[in-house]
């Protein structure tokens, strides 16, 4: 296994100076209070509430539309099919269209 001659340098080094008698306490003292320090909620403002509501508004106006067509489009086929059913000139007259 070879080593690297940097592996002795780096075990061996230690940085010169030193830091204040109080800096670690300091450093935790300022995250502690820092974490204790409520974080306000997000609030949207009055515009971006404006397009919330009318992009909602729109989407169920839409869903409504498309349902009410669909309604009515199901009710022609279910009242055709039983005319058809009640009707024996329609119903010969459906059966030999293709």
């Amino acid at each position: 296994m070879s080593r690297d001659p940097l592996d002795d340098l780096l075990q061996n080094w230690r940085p010169e100076g030193r830091l204040p008698v109080r800096f670690q306490a300091e450093v935790w003292e300022r995250v502690a209070g820092r974490s204790r320090e409520a974080v306000p909620a997000p609030r949207l403002s009055r515009g971006a509430w404006f397009l919330f509501v009318a992009a909602v508004l729109h989407a169920v106006l839409l869903a409504t539309g498309q349902a009410s067509r669909w309604e009515k489009k199901r009710w022609a086929e279910l009242k055709a099919e039983y005319f058809q059913q009640i009707d024996p000139q329609a119903l010969a007259a459906a059966q030999r269209r293709p």
